[in-house]
């Protein structure tokens, strides 16, 4: 083999195999990586504990 051997390049395809994702040259296919939920506002948070808790409070009037 002649030439320099280009170890960034070497480095960075690993590091995209590794994660599942590869260039085209190397023939494997290219997916999208699972997308990490979005994380909630504090104020959707807020709305979404009231909403739990008026859908708890009001099964607990029914049972009654």
């Amino acid at each position: 083999m002649t030439g320099r051997t280009n170890w960034k390049r070497i480095e960075q395809r690993r590091l995209l195999r590794r994660r599942g994702v590869e260039d085209a040259k190397a023939k494997t296919p290219v997916f999208e990586p699972p997308k990490q939920p979005r994380r909630m506002s504090k104020a959707e948070l807020r709305e979404q504990a009231e909403a739990a808790f008026r859908a708890w409070r009001a099964g607990q009037t029914k049972d009654k």
